[in-house]
This record gives structure tokens, sequence and C-alpha cells, in this order.
């Protein structure tokens, strides 16, 4: 008897706003992960792609794109915490990943440029075109207008700052969370690279920053990588983008998403906690 084989098939529907950003350089990003699959440490390490019969690494049609991996055995970590040894796990292939200086691909649509393509938009939402939203969106928004726009403002100071700086660019996943992590009990691996960019290490070490275990994560981190030391301006950057992009997202998708009143309401759910987030500096929530 044949065993049994399992993939897990990832398919993106068109016309979901947030599909646009996920799929911009999918031609790109699909080939690099391939790469760090056979080519490299990471190897066993990520998901596996698995092409088609014309040897493409996706496929499409009028309303979806589609793309296989091999299926995973495991868990999403999610809401769990991690051991130890996941963390040390998790600090060893953002490494790794870091330490890869020549790839064979051209990475100029990919380096990071200090810029974000909807920053403009959402500043003319706060700033003009409040009106412009649902009630249910306004009604989140309006009583963090002014601390929204400080943000915002903060944002251009130090894109502004970071565009004079001469910094070193590594590969990046830029989107490191629970959710984009399995675990098998034995090994852990790291999911979603859609928004893979060449961009200072600061783009990965933001999003294990406020971790409660971030002090054990650097740690180990600094022990490969002992010439390193966070940049603070970076971080505050990749920290508070992060915010004003989640914040965007919500928005958009609850503007112009058709949704379900279930998703509707999920989503605004997740738009006034975003919008609560913001109200606080970021902070590092680890004992020091």
């Amino acid at each position: 008897m044949k065993t049994r084989h399992f993939y897990f098939l990832k398919v993106y529907e068109k016309s979901r706003k947030s599909t646009s950003y996920l799929t911009e350089h999918i031609d790109l990003y699909l080939p690099i992960v391939d790469w760090l699959d056979n080519q490299t440490l990471l190897k066993g390490k990520i998901i596996r792609l698995i092409k088609t019969q014309s040897d493409d690494f996706r496929c499409e049609d009028e309303n979806y794109i589609y793309v296989l991996f091999d299926y995973i055995k495991g868990e999403t970590v999610g809401e769990k915490n991690l051991t130890k040894e996941q963390i040390t796990q998790l600090a060893e292939i953002v490494s790794q990943l870091h330490h890869l200086k020549k790839t064979p691909f051209d990475l100029s649509q990919i380096s990071e440029t200090f810029d974000l393509s909807f920053i403009s938009k959402l500043n003319n939402w706060i700033d003009k075109n409040l009106d412009q939203l649902k009630t249910e969106i306004k009604t989140v928004l309006q009583p963090n207008l002014s601390i929204i726009k400080n943000q915002i403002n903060e944002w251009y100071n130090l894109s502004n700052a970071l565009k004079e700086k001469d910094l070193k660019y590594c590969l990046c996943h830029t989107d490191i969370h629970h959710w984009n992590l399995i675990t098998d009990k034995q090994k852990l691996y790291l999911l979603d690279w859609e928004g893979i960019k060449f961009a200072p290490p600061e783009a990965d070490i933001f999003s294990i920053y406020q971790q409660p275990y971030f002090d054990l994560f650097i740690k180990r981190y600094y022990e490969l990588n002992p010439d390193y030391q966070i940049n603070e301006t970076v971080l505050q950057y990749y920290l508070t983008s992060r915010k004003l992009q989640d914040i965007f997202e919500f928005i958009e998708q609850l503007q112009f998403d058709e949704l379900n009143s279930e998703e509707y309401k999920i989503n605004l759910n997740y738009l006034k906690k975003e919008v609560d987030n913001i109200i606080s500096k970021p902070k590092n929530t680890a004992s020091r």
C-alpha cells in the first residue's frame, strides 16, 4: 500500500485588497524561498514549495492565485508559548537568514527604501477624509485621531532620517510571529515569506522585541552575530511602521472587502485593538 503524501494549498483571493500587497513580488519571493530551502542552511526549517507540471511556482485563474507547499506535520505555535529550545532555534533560523550575503537574485525590487505606499492614503483618511469611511470605522478612529497623526509624523521623521544613513542590509522575513511558526515538537518551521525583504536586521528583530522571551532570543542571536548591535532608530522605525500598517490594512479590509457579518465584526475588533495599542509607545516587555 502506497504511503499517502499530504500538501498544503495556499489560495490568494484576487478580490481582497490585501492580496495585491501579499502577491506584489510573488514571482521573486517564491524562487528565493525555493533557493533558501534547497541551497542554504535553512533547508528543512522553512516551507518547501511544490512546482507545477509546467515547472512554475504558482498557477492562477480569474479569481485566485494558487501556491502549493509540502505539508508540515505539526501545530501552529499561535497562542502557545515557545520553549527555551524553540526560542534558541528561532534565533538560529533568523541568524542563518541574515548571514546570507550572496544570493543569485536581483534584490532591488525588495530592497528597503524606508517608504511605505499606504502612508499617504492613511494620512489623508486621518487628516482630511475621515467622512469617506464607514460609520463604525470612524467611531473607532475619532477618539484617537491626534495620537495616530502623531505616529504618522513620527514615521515621516524616522523615514527621512534613515534615508540619509548608510546601513548594512541582509535578507529578512519581516513578519515573524507565532502564527507564522509551526512546531513538530522537535523542530521549528518559519512560514509565510511574502514580506521577504533586503533590509537592516531590525526588520526582523522588531517582531520579537516585544516578546517576553526577547532577552533569551537576542542572547543567542548576539552569540552568532558578535559584531551586531541593535540600531534603536531603525528598530523604532519598524515598530512604528507595523502599527500603522496594521491599522491601515484593517481599515481597508473593512471599507472595501466583501466581508460577511462575522468577518466584519472580527476585523472591527482587531482595528479597535490596534488603535488602542498605538496609544502607548512600543516597549520591550522582557526583563532587564
